[in-house]
């Protein structure tokens, strides 16, 4: 739990500047009842772990935005970046995303110069729509 944890705040802070409160036990636990509640209900949002040799290694977030239109997000702690996991992860989870949803078109999100988060969209089949996010991100798509 730690370690899911602090990797979450670690990129947070990583990606996005800023270091958002670390979560407790308490906050854990209820996130993930809230997340058992979202695939028991058919809410919006899915998370799956990456794991090498039982070890976490990141994690990927597909929510499901609108009518035909899901979005994906992953983190992957630094000690297991450059083996391919993000792509394999991200591409899975839209294999699976279309496979059980009505979509017609999933995004992904990744900064400018963020060479290794542009090569996991493209890897995964995503392609950069010239597009930016309300968050000044680069757009890119995977279609049915």
């Amino acid at each position: 739990m730690d370690a899911h944890l602090a990797g979450e705040d670690e990129e947070q802070a990583r990606r996005f500047g800023w270091w958002p409160k670390r979560s407790g036990p308490e906050q854990f636990r209820q996130m993930l009842a809230d997340e058992e509640e979202s695939w028991r209900t058919g809410g919006p949002r899915r998370k799956f772990a990456m794991r090498v040799a039982g070890e976490l290694a990141g994690g990927v977030e597909l929510r499901l935005v609108r009518d035909g239109l899901a979005s994906i997000s992953y983190w992957t702690f630094p000690q297991f970046r450059r083996r391919g996991l993000a792509t394999r992860a991200a591409r899975l989870v839209a294999d699976w995303a279309f496979s059980q949803f009505d979509l017609e078109l999933i995004e992904l999100a990744a900064e400018e110069d963020n060479l290794g988060s542009r090569g996991v969209a493209r890897g995964a089949g995503f392609v950069e729509t010239g597009r930016r996010n309300e968050d000044g991100l680069l757009t890119y798509e995977r279609r049915r």
